[in-house]
């Protein structure tokens, strides 16, 4: 039976393995770039699209969508259903910061600001979890994404989930706050 030691031996090795393979294997590389790319450009588009009225419901929002998603990556990643060919740096989980933190935060917040009412919402992102999970594939012939024990059809309840729980959450928040301003 391992002990704890084993257990921080066998991850002290896998980190000094994973930092030898990102800087001969991915650092620097035109996915790593891309990474980079798709971490920093939708937020400049984010901030050319954004209702400035509404910046902190939108950072709220943004935050809660990258905050699950952070989440639901780790642990499709731990339980091995997925995996990533492609860091941006070697020591973080999720690996793919830039989808989890920057691409599907910002596509659901303009979405969200876009659709005021729920049918709409909930059509659109129902449109872009299709379109997210249809670009799954793309990833795994970047090189960058390896899908184990999953299928990109698993992902569009789950993104809308995602989207309309943080929707709802939200909604929630502004109308506990609008209350107590009331009173």
């Amino acid at each position: 039976m391992p002990s704890f030691a084993d257990i921080e031996t066998t991850r002290t090795a896998l980190s000094h393995l994973l930092y030898e393979y990102w800087v001969s294997h991915e650092l620097f590389r035109w996915q790593w770039w891309l990474s980079v790319a798709l971490l920093f450009v939708p937020w400049l588009v984010w901030i050319r699209f954004m209702d400035p009225r509404r910046l902190f419901e939108m950072l709220v929002y943004a935050s809660c969508i990258g905050v699950v998603a952070s989440i639901l990556d780790v642990i499709g990643t731990n339980l091995v259903l997925w995996g990533y060919r492609q860091r941006l740096v070697w020591f973080m989980y999720p690996p793919l910061l830039p989808i989890d933190l920057s691409i599907i935060p910002v596509t659901f917040t303009l979405v969200y600001q876009l659709c005021p009412t729920w049918p709409k919402f909930v059509a659109v992102v129902a449109i872009m979890g299709i379109l997210a999970s249809s670009v799954e594939p793309l990833f795994t012939w970047l090189d960058m994404y390896q899908a184990y024990h999953w299928s990109p059809l698993y992902s569009i309840p789950i993104y809308i989930l995602l989207a309309s729980g943080a929707k709802w959450g939200v909604q929630r928040l502004l109308s506990i706050e609008a209350k107590s301003r009331g009173r």
